[in-house]
């Protein structure tokens, strides 16, 4: 109890350096956990950005490896429209050599109107003439050209949807 006696004292006399000491560590001990979680943010961000970079890289690649493919596909379907269409040419310019048409339209050459007949209210003949009916050339290579065009334009969008997934090497 001695011992106490004169220690509390010194105690009193001591307590506010003893604090400013406690203080002083204390803040010595945040101001380091602070600056260490400051490092691992700035890590963290600059990896982050960096993933980002690589990441719009990669998509800037793949979106030049697409455009490059959608060139190639326009590329190879537009030469073979220009060899359908040159076909369905040729075939139009056969069709209308064999099928009697008419290679320039008539002007002014309106036809009798065809009279109703009696089982048929509609008007139009059971059995049509042997000359069959009469378009122009010009109609047919029209009518060709926008079939080839069609087929063309589907054969298109046919590639154009179709899936670009590459397998792995060991897939089947």
């Amino acid at each position: 109890m001695i011992a106490l006696a004169w220690m509390l004292p010194l105690l009193r006399r001591l307590a506010p350096w003893i604090g400013m000491v406690l203080l002083a560590l204390a803040c010595h001990h945040f101001a380091t956990l602070a600056r260490l979680r400051a490092q691992d943010l700035a890590s963290q961000a600059a990896s982050y950005h960096a993933a980002q970079r690589a990441a719009q890289a990669q998509a800037q690649a793949a979106l030049a490896r697409d455009a490059e493919r959608y060139r190639q596909l326009a590329h190879v379907e537009e030469t073979r429209h220009d060899q359908e269409l040159e076909t369905a040419r040729a075939a139009a310019v056969r069709f209308a050599a064999t099928h009697r048409v008419q290679p320039v339209p008539a002007t002014g050459a309106g036809g009798t109107p065809f009279a109703a007949a009696a089982p048929h209210p509609a008007g139009i003949r059971e059995s049509l003439p042997a000359a069959g009916i009469v378009v122009s050339q010009d109609d047919v290579q029209a009518c060709s050209e926008v079939t080839a065009y069609a087929l063309s334009l589907r054969d298109w969008a046919l590639d154009v949807s179709a899936p670009t997934v590459a397998l792995p090497a060991g897939a089947p």
